[in-house]
């Protein structure tokens, strides 16, 4: 029997001071059958000369050169130009370790009934030194749970049965942020999911990162996503229903809190509410040293 073809796609924007380690991450993988789907979405760096000089050693790799269109679409546009039986994410910033491809697949061939599955993480700074292992949910009761409040599944550490999917497999492109979190309950919906125990993936936390630059836009798509999976709604109107629905508001404010953003955090409270306190206190408090007090607790 043939090992079933895995799509590997990452897209890639001003991302060359990571990109060498991440594509070697890949190309030096244990399991071997995979194309890899590099986008270049409009990167003004050199990472295109750096993703061509791959392409030219490995033909495993499809390169998609285009204008700036935003991770949601990049990803999808892999998606549409992939073959493989499971598709694998990648962020060029990040590393995936030497079996990650293997255990996924393995996982995957073994439990049919499962549509997604992704890894534990191991956070990394920008030098690539050790900052913490992560503590994820792993079982599908347990993510489905945690999906009522946040995200537990690592973007770059999945893989998707694409076999299962079809076109359940694509990004809503209406999501400029947490167009992941989007999918994962999307997928929720009509299939199981995991995480494997496993640290096989490695995140790497910088000041560039998304979730460093825009936190606050990033907690509102993400507190739709938690309510509308916790309520079975769809919001339909984003900004009235920000600006007007108290439970959503709720949500969004406790992301931005479980993200030490108090101060921020407070706007989407009522001052009758304990969280609106909560937040007012923590602004008055180094939050160093309840981050690393939250740490023990992990």
């Amino acid at each position: 029997m043939s090992e079933p073809l895995v799509s590997v796609i990452m897209s890639v924007y001003n991302d060359s001071k990571f990109l060498n380690e991440s594509i070697e991450s890949i190309l030096n993988q244990s399991y071997k059958n995979f194309e890899f789907i590099i986008v270049n979405d409009g990167s003004s760096d050199s990472s295109l000369n750096v993703i061509n000089e791959y392409a030219k050693k490995d033909n495993r790799i499809v390169v998609i050169d285009q204008k700036n269109k935003g991770l949601t679409k990049s990803l999808n546009i892999a998606i549409k130009k992939s073959n493989g039986d499971f598709i694998a994410r990648m962020d060029a910033d990040d590393i995936s370790c030497k079996n990650r491809l293997k255990e996924q697949v393995k996982f995957l061939v073994e439990n049919k009934e499962f549509a997604l599955v992704g890894t534990n993480i191991i956070k990394i700074d920008q030098y690539g030194n050790f900052i913490e292992k992560n503590k994820t949910k792993y079982s599908d009761s347990e993510i489905r749970k945690t999906f009522c409040t946040r995200n537990c599944i690592a973007h770059g550490s999945v893989m998707l049965n694409r076999k299962l999917l079809g076109n359940i497999l694509y990004y809503d492109e209406n999501f400029k942020y947490s167009q992941d979190y989007r999918l994962w309950t999307k997928i929720a919906r009509h299939y199981k999911i995991a995480n494997l125990k496993e640290s096989l993936y490695k995140l790497r936390v910088h000041n560039k990162s998304i979730s460093k630059q825009k936190i606050e836009e990033q907690s509102i798509y993400a507190g739709v996503v938690a309510y509308e999976f916790e309520n079975n709604e769809v919001v339909n109107n984003l900004k009235d229903e920000v600006n007007n629905n108290i439970y959503l508001r709720k949500k969004i404010g406790l992301i931005l809190l479980m993200n030490f953003e108090p101060k921020i955090a407070m706007k989407y409270f009522s001052r009758r509410e304990l969280y609106y306190w909560i937040s007012f206190f923590a602004t008055l408090i180094d939050l160093k040293k309840i981050k690393n007090l939250v740490k023990l607790f992990k």
